[in-house]
């Protein structure tokens, strides 16, 4: 598959903001803020792991990751199944 179709800068950046993120909400809860602020930032980091799984999901299809497996429909299938289960 094309390289170019693949995110890893991308996903890195992505968990680098997550990581930031709970390091935040952590601090926010230990400062007693307010609990609508710290529920802004958990809704941020929940949207941000959202683009997260996208990005990785993409990455899967487009073959960005290595696989053994011969058959892509059962691997496709099982990622589908641990979606719905999150979901």
């Amino acid at each position: 598959m094309k390289k170019e179709a693949c995110h890893p800068q991308k996903i890195n950046s992505q968990l680098h903001r997550i990581e930031g993120q709970i390091r935040a909400i952590e601090k926010m809860y230990a400062e007693k803020r307010e609990v609508e602020e710290i529920v802004r930032v958990v809704m941020a980091a929940r949207a941000s792991l959202d683009s997260m799984t996208r990005l990785l999901i993409t990455d899967k299809v487009n073959g960005c990751y290595q696989s053994n497996s011969k058959d892509k429909k059962k691997e496709l299938n099982k990622l589908i199944e641990i979606l719905f289960k999150i979901t």
